[in-house]
C-alpha cells in the first residue's frame, strides 16, 4: 500500500497476536526537524560535541521520536485508521544512534471486543544490530465503536445469560486500565472509583462503574444497587489510599491507621461481600507489592506496613473461604515507572531495569495476566499464596 494510506481493521478482524512490521531509515536531519517541530533542543540529542563528551559518545535519537514511530503503527497499520490512542507507556531498554534503520513491530497484546478496545506492544529494533531500543505499550479504542455504544444502552448480565461478575476496585488506578482490558475478556467487569468522570475518560464510556470510598461505611450499599442481584464469581482489589513518604517515627497515628485498616479490614470488608453474593465458587486477588512482607522500604514505611497486613490477611483468610469454595491470592509487582514512580528519572528508572535479571520492568500488563490466571479454573487449588513479580531479582 502507498506510504501514507492507513490499514483499515474492523473489530472482528483484530485478534491478539496479530502482528505487522514496517522498516524506517532515521537520519540526521529527522532529528534536527524533530528538535524544531518539538522544541526539544537537549544536547544529548542535537550536539555533536556535548554528545561526544558523554558515555553514550555520540548523539542518539530522542525516545519520543520512537514513541512516534509507535504512533504511526497504531494509527496507519495496527489496528490502523479506525483506531484512537487512548495510553501510551513507554521503556528504552538501548539508546538508538543515527543514521540507522529500524524495524518497527506491532503485535495485538490485548483485544475485549465487546469493549472495542485492547493494547498493542509496539518494540523498535535497530536493524543491523537486531538491538531492542523501544518498547512502547499503546493503549486504544475503535471509534466507530464508541460512538455506536454511547447511543444504546448496553443490557445488564442476568444470572440466566450473562457473563459472571468482577467487582474491580481501583479501576481507574494507574494498573486498573490493564486489568479492566485483562479481565473484560472473560467476565463482566463492576469498577469500583472514586470520580465516575475521570473514570470514563480511561476506560471508556459504556465501563459500568460505582462511585464510593472503600473508606466510607456505605460503600457495600452502593455496590448492591449496581449488583442488582447478580451473582458475583470474584473480587480484584487493586485500590489503595496512596503510599505516604516518610518512617513510622514521624508519620501521624492518622496516616498509619489508614494504611493499615486498609490493608486489614477493607480486604476483610470486601472478603465478606464476596461470600454474600458468590454463587457457590469465587475467587479473590488482591494487589500488594514486593516493597511490603519481602523487602520493607524504610522511606515509606507506613504504606510497607499497611501492605504487610494485607498479606497476613490474606493468609489468614484463606482457610476460611476455602471452606466457602472461595480462593484468595496476592499478587506482588515489583518496581513499576507508573503510578507513585512516575516523578522517577529515565536514569533511577535504567537502575532499576539493570537490577531485574530478565532484563525488564514489570508492568501492568504481568499484573493482569497473573491475576487473569488466579482467576481462572488453572488457578483452582491456589489459595492463602504471595505470588511476587520480581522477574528473576533475589
Amino acid at each position: 500500500m502507498p506510504a501514507d494510506e492507513a490499514r483499515v481493521l474492523e473489530a472482528s478482524e483484530i485478534a491478539v497476536g496479530l502482528k505487522y512490521a514496517f522498516e524506517r531509515q532515521i537520519t540526521a536531519a529527522d532529528i534536527d526537524k524533530f528538535a524544531e517541530l518539538t522544541g526539544d533542543y537537549n544536547p544529548l540529542h542535537s550536539n555533536d560535541a556535548y554528545a561526544q563528551g558523554t558515555n553514550y559518545g555520540r548523539r542518539i535519537v530522542h525516545g519520543a521520536f520512537q514513541v512516534g514511530l509507535a504512533s504511526r503503527m497504531a494509527g496507519m497499520y495496527l489496528p490502523g485508521r479506525n483506531v484512537v490512542i487512548g495510553s501510551m507507556r513507554s521503556r528504552f531498554p538501548s539508546p538508538l544512534y543515527f543514521p540507522s534503520t529500524v524495524t518497527v513491530e506491532g503485535e495485538i497484546a490485548v483485544w475485549a471486543p465487546h469493549a472495542g478496545n485492547g493494547t498493542v506492544l509496539i518494540r523498535v529494533i535497530e536493524a543491523s544490530q537486531s538491538i531492542l531500543t523501544a518498547e512502547i505499550h499503546v493503549g486504544f479504542s475503535l471509534h466507530e465503536k464508541r460512538r455506536e455504544k454511547s447511543a444504546e444502552t448496553r443490557p445488564l448480565p442476568t444470572e440466566s445469560g450473562g457473563r459472571p461478575v468482577v467487582l474491580l476496585t481501583g479501576a481507574a488506578s494507574s494498573i486498573g486500565p490493564a486489568l479492566w482490558e485483562r479481565l473484560a475478556g472473560s467476565w463482566h467487569v463492576i469498577g469500583l472509583v472514586r470520580s465516575t468522570s475521570r473514570a470514563q475518560e480511561i476506560l471508556g464510556r459504556g465501563a459500568e462503574l460505582v462511585e464510593c470510598d472503600l473508606a466510607d461505611e456505605g460503600w457495600e450499599a452502593a455496590v448492591d444497587r449496581a449488583l442488582a442481584g447478580r451473582p458475583v464469581y470474584g473480587v480484584v482489589h487493586a485500590a489503595w489510599p496512596g503510599a505516604p513518604q516518610g518512617g513510622l517515627l514521624g508519620l501521624s497515628p492518622e496516616t498509619i491507621q489508614r494504611q493499615v485498616e486498609f490493608g486489614s479490614l477493607t480486604t476483610i470488608r470486601l472478603a465478606r461481600w464476596l461470600t454474600r453474593h458468590s454463587s457457590g465458587s469465587g475467587r479473590m486477588v488482591v494487589i500488594s507489592t514486593i516493597a511490603a512482607t519481602l523487602r520493607p522500604v524504610l522511606n515509606m514505611a507506613a504504606y510497607s506496613l499497611g501492605k504487610a497486613a494485607m498479606e497476613h490477611t490474606v493468609r489468614l483468610l484463606a482457610p476460611e473461604l476455602a471452606t466457602k469454595g472461595i480462593s484468595i491470592n496476592a499478587v506482588l509487582p515489583s518496581f513499576m515507572p507508573q503510578g507513585m514512580n512516575d516523578a522517577k528519572t529515565r536514569h533511577a528508572i535504567l537502575v532499576e531495569t539493570a537490577k531485574v535479571p530478565l532484563g525488564r520492568l514489570c508492568t501492568p500488563g504481568d499484573v493482569a495476566g497473573s491475576v487473569q490466571y488466579l482467576l481462572s479454573e488453572e488457578g483452582a487449588f491456589i489459595t492463602g499464596q504471595l505470588l511476587p513479580l520480581t522477574g528473576g531479582t533475589l
